[in-house]
């Protein structure tokens, strides 16, 4: 034990208590024979006890060191320290570093996180995809407010802490009337857990409005002034998403539940916490902890997944598309918003239901299929509403507003709606479709009478009877349809025949005189026709019982069928079944002078500057300047006569109404007839102010 190398050791494994018995017990010996030695192990134990517990305290309370020692010993303290620190660093993970950076920058910038005992929770108001809001009571104010906190679940992930910091932070730079006011952000002092404060505004929201305004419609009460202040609402709501536009900032979340109403009708648009901050955007060089990295962070956790509310989803948010999620997104929002005014169900509402198990299949519905119209849910909705609501939420994103601003543009314009433009332009079109609806009504009776000529006993009759009882159910069927046609003038003929190997041959015709409308004649026996079927003919025996076939023709029992604009008429037609065989025996048909229908239409004062009525091979049939008919036009072409209303002509071919959205100058309806492809159109040009 005289060696002072193994003596050293030996004190030194004695001091981290990695000593034998037998090697204490020989150390112990040892010092209390050997002065020096005690004193080394002295200074030794002053060392470690400086290391493990206070390097600083040992030393000024040690007089045992010089101070030559003791500066020695700071500056080896000093380099251990700094080695352990390199390397507790060196054994973090990445993420861990990553989590404490986050972490430590929210709380650096939380100083003022003491003020949250001034916040009493009272209860909770409602739990969100990120955190609770809870009714509260600023104590120092003595007001209430709203405080929302981070789940609790969510607390251990830095993301979630980034999107709540976020959500606080783009809320509280977009001071408008109509988004909710930020108070303060901050930790709790105690739990460290993230809030904020901000206004409450009660618990009511737009789809609490929406719901009452349709249960009372339902209930039969006049509910218009009601429709105004909801619409209102939605301008106020345009108005606070314009903003956000204007500052750089996306809600992409937008549905009723998102909208609070107070009781004095203030309007706030809630929950920014899907919102985007767009990095050419006046708020993205605003924004603190790199915004651009707080929106790659949010996309490295939503990228593929659903961003937003299925009901009122726009398609590309169905799809995940999340790098085309902009402006356009928000329309498409505020369009489903209006949607749900209009007629009181989310857009989306035929997708979910039946679907609540499978998510994925509702999504690639709402990404794929075409954009829902609230004329699906409600009959009532305004055309013209119905057609913003419509492009607000076109599924090809290009097609949708081209701002905010446009779309609360055109449901002002709507609820003004007193321009004299505009005023003219709905007495066009009411007018229009008043002109078709008549028209259709006429058909509707052409079609009841020749059914029901069609059941009369005289028709079985004819069937079976012999020769000589022939002659008297002959007169008895020509006396009611001379009846018809007294009671109709605009009716040319009805008849009824019987139809052999492709050849019809009349029994019984009863027609108009071609110069004196009101002279009426029963064609005598010798005078009637044996000719081969047209092709009208063919086509309506090929019907069912009771089947009408109407159509648009010159002559309807000519083979060579031409419709020309001269002379055309009206053609109905229902094959006669033999009761007994249950074949068909023939037809029974009234031709209508469609010329002498219309004319008595256009007798009626009108609205219009212009009006012509033409027929489906785009023949002017009527032309009408003023009120005064325009004789030279009559049989000839459209774009000839009248260019301007070609547009109008093209749409028409697709579709029963055309509506000039951008001048509100020229409406187009037309009429079709049943199984066939002929038609008329009304073509009418508003008056000029």
């Amino acid at each position: 034990m005289d060696d002072d190398k193994v003596i050293s050791q030996l004190i030194s494994k004695s001091l981290r208590r990695k000593l034998s018995d037998e090697e204490q017990n020989s150390v112990e010996q040892h010092l209390s024979n050997n002065e020096e030695s005690r004193k080394f192990a002295e200074i030794s134990k002053v060392i470690q006890d400086s290391i493990v517990l206070s390097a600083e305290k040992s030393m000024e309370e040690s007089p045992r060191l010089s101070d030559d020692a003791k500066n020695r010993l700071r500056n080896s303290l000093a380099v251990a320290i700094s080695e352990s620190q390199a390397k507790a660093r060196s054994d973090d993970s990445q993420e861990q570093r990553i989590q404490k950076q986050v972490i430590d920058e929210l709380s650096a910038e939380n100083d003022g996180r003491e003020l949250a005992s001034r916040f009493k929770l009272i209860r909770l108001l409602s739990r969100g995809g990120l955190g609770n809001i809870w009714l509260a009571r600023d104590k120092k104010l003595n007001r209430v407010v709203a405080i929302k906190e981070l789940h609790r679940e969510s607390l251990e992930s830095p993301q979630a802490w980034e999107r709540f910091r976020r959500e606080a932070e783009i809320t509280g730079h977009l001071e408008h009337p109509n988004v909710i006011p930020i108070y303060q952000y901050g930790e709790d002092r105690k739990t460290g857990e993230p809030f904020y404060a901000m206004r409450f505004v009660g618990k009511r929201t737009l789809t609490d409005a929406i719901i009452e305004h349709h249960d009372r419609m339902n209930a039969g009460e006049v509910c218009n002034m009601a429709t105004h202040r909801l619409l209102s609402v939605f301008l106020d709501i345009c108005q606070a998403i314009a903003y956000a536009h204007s500052r750089g900032v996306v809600h992409r979340d937008l549905k009723p539940d998102n909208v609070a109403l107070d009781n004095f009708g203030q309007v706030i648009v809630l929950d920014w916490g899907l919102a985007k901050v767009l990095e050419d955007g006046e708020l993205a060089n605003k924004m603190t902890n790199f915004p651009n990295l707080q929106e790659s962070t949010l996309r490295q956790t939503m990228q593929g997944d659903v961003v937003g509310t299925p009901l009122y989803m726009a398609p590309e948010q169905a799809a995940g598309d999340l790098d085309n999620v902009d402006d356009k997104t928000d329309v498409y929002g505020l369009g489903a918003i209006l949607f749900s005014i209009l007629c009181g169900k989310a857009p989306h509402e035929k997708s979910v239901d039946g679907n609540v198990d499978s998510l994925n299949q509702v999504l690639k519905t709402i990404a794929e299929s075409n954009t829902p119209r609230p004329g699906e849910f409600c009959q009532h909705v305004p055309r013209e509403l119905e057609d913003i609501c419509g492009k607000a939420m076109a599924r090809k994103r290009h097609l949708r507003y081209k701002s905010v601003t446009e779309l609360s543009e055109a449901v002002e314009l709507w609820m003004a709606g007193q321009s004299g433009k505009q005023a003219g332009y709905d007495n066009l079109r009411m007018e229009g479709r008043e002109l078709r609806a008549d028209l259709e009504s006429s058909v509707r009776d052409l079609e009841r009478n020749v059914r029901f000529m069609s059941t009369l006993p005289p028709i079985q009759e004819l069937i079976h009877s012999s020769e000589a009882d022939v002659m008297v159910w002959r007169e008895r069927l020509a006396k009611i349809f001379h009846g018809l046609l007294r009671a109709n003038p605009d009716y040319r003929n009805v008849l009824y025949s019987r139809v052999v190997d492709g050849q019809y041959t009349e029994i019984v015709r009863v027609e108009r005189h071609s110069t004196d409308a009101s002279s009426i004649r029963i064609v005598p026996r010798s005078r009637l026709r044996t000719d081969p079927c047209s092709e009208h003919v063919l086509a309506l025996l090929q019907h069912q019982p009771d089947e009408v076939r109407t159509s648009l023709v010159c002559d309807p029992l000519c083979k060579l069928e031409v419709t020309c604009a001269q002379d055309v008429g009206l053609s109905v037609g229902v094959p006669v079944y033999d009761d007994e065989t249950e074949e068909v025996f023939g037809f029974v048909m009234i031709n209508c002078d469609i010329d002498q229908l219309l004319q008595r239409q256009m007798s009626r004062r009108t609205s219009a500057a212009e009006m012509v009525v033409a027929c489906d091979v785009f023949h002017v049939m009527v032309h009408s300047e003023n009120g005064q008919l325009v004789e030279q036009s009559i049989s000839q072409p459209v774009q000839e006569v009248v260019p301007h209303f070609q547009h109008a002509v093209d749409v028409l071919q697709n579709e029963s109404e055309y509506i000039d959205e951008a001048n509100s100058d020229i409406y187009g309806a037309r009429v079709w007839f049943i199984s066939n492809q002929h038609g008329v159109m009304y073509l009418l040009r508003r008056k000029t102010d």
